[in-house]
């Protein structure tokens, strides 16, 4: 085990150290002021002495396993591609054989029931993919049937891209500080995800952050947040009443960005719902997210999505792709809220589990399928 003390001016900048010295797994053993010595050193603000330790084996190895991830989320696209051209294959594969067997029939009787077949194919197989019904008959109305297998194939590729839209992650005005809303149904991970929103705004783009909870229905979900704000040194303010609002945002002046955790509201209870009206109305945020699990069955999501109707204007936030084996559901919620999808969620593990929505490779996903 190797155990190192750091000398910081504050908890961010000791964290920062630690990481890159020590890499991720260290674990922080103990935290104290130190006042700078000399004389001056009494009219200074005290040091934070962090004690850090970690294995020696994790830190020699952290290089490697870097590189390990790496090569594995490339050999994982490679083979996502390999497995698509393969299901693309077998697809023209079984065609020559429906072909072959109707040899008898004119051309133009063969070419159409090859083309029925395809067609019937491709329409399970999007099904199975969880692609809802309505959905699959709209895209297979968009295609040309007498273009070629390959051609239909790229074009259905094309048409799910286009629907998934582009991603649209946070961005950044004059107006400062940025008030930005996290709201959905309750066990969605919002207070999870928000740490990992910080963290990256802060280690990747250098912004300065602000915490402000209006979860006060859950204890547990103000200690959480407070307790990613003090390993991240990020101020954090309660907010209990809608009135409070004004005298809150005063203390972040000083911030680029103040993320807004609220409570998880059930979309059937009305008080709560009238509840995060008020909130929103009264704080006017830049941006609102909604979170929805991957995981949710589209009859409640639908439900979700009617009750936040009230809100102008919201990005998605789409959470725990990780639990799911088809991808379908994400055409699902970008076809039934209309909106753009700004990142995905893929584990607990803060700031690592979430990256910017890939609308290419979601298209190739919900195309694809293990079942061909």
């Amino acid at each position: 085990m190797r155990i190192k003390r750091y000398l910081a001016h504050d908890m961010q900048e000791a964290l920062l150290r630690i990481k890159a010295d020590l890499g991720k797994d260290a674990v922080i053993l103990s935290t104290k002021k130190v006042r700078q010595k000399g004389l001056f050193g009494f009219f200074k603000k005290p040091l934070i002495e962090v004690t850090a330790a970690c294995e020696e084996e994790k830190i020699v190895k952290k290089d490697e396993e870097a590189i390990r991830q790496e090569s594995l989320a490339l050999s994982l696209q490679m083979t996502q591609i390999k497995e698509l051209e393969k299901k693309i294959d077998s697809l023209e594969k079984a065609l020559k054989e429906v072909i072959k067997k109707e040899q008898d029939e004119s051309i133009s009787q063969t070419r159409e029931l090859s083309k029925k077949n395809f067609l019937d194919v491709m329409k399970e197989n999007l099904i199975k993919n969880g692609v809802e019904n309505e959905i699959v008959d709209m895209l297979l109305s968009n295609l040309n049937t007498e273009a070629s297998i390959n051609s239909v194939v790229n074009n259905m590729y094309k048409e799910i891209k286009n629907m998934l839209g582009a991603a649209a992650p946070l961005s950044f005005n004059s107006r400062l500080p940025k008030v930005v809303f996290f709201v959905g149904p309750t066990g969605v991970g919002k207070t999870t995800t928000i740490a990992k929103i910080a963290a990256k705004l802060m280690f990747e783009d250098g912004k300065k952050v602000g915490f402000i909870t209006a979860d006060t229905y859950r204890i547990a979900a103000v200690e959480q947040l407070k307790t990613y704000a003090e390993i991240m040194n990020i101020k954090t303010k309660v907010w209990y009443e809608v009135n409070e609002y004004d005298r809150i945002i005063e203390n972040f002046t000083d911030s680029d960005v103040v993320l807004v955790d609220t409570a998880g509201r059930s979309h059937k209870n009305q008080e709560h719902m009238e509840e995060l009206k008020a909130f929103v109305h009264k704080a006017n945020p830049d941006e609102v997210f909604l979170l929805l699990s991957a995981t949710t069955q589209p009859s409640v999501f639908k439900e979700v999505v009617n009750t936040y109707s009230f809100l102008d204007d919201y990005k998605v936030i789409i959470t725990k792709v990780d639990e799911v084996s088809t991808y379908g559901n994400i055409l699902n919620i970008r076809y039934f809220t209309q909106k753009p999808i700004a990142y995905i969620t893929t584990g607990q593990n803060v700031p690592d589990d979430i990256e910017q929505f890939n609308p290419e490779q979601f298209a190739k996903l919900i195309i694809g399928s293990r079942v061909l």
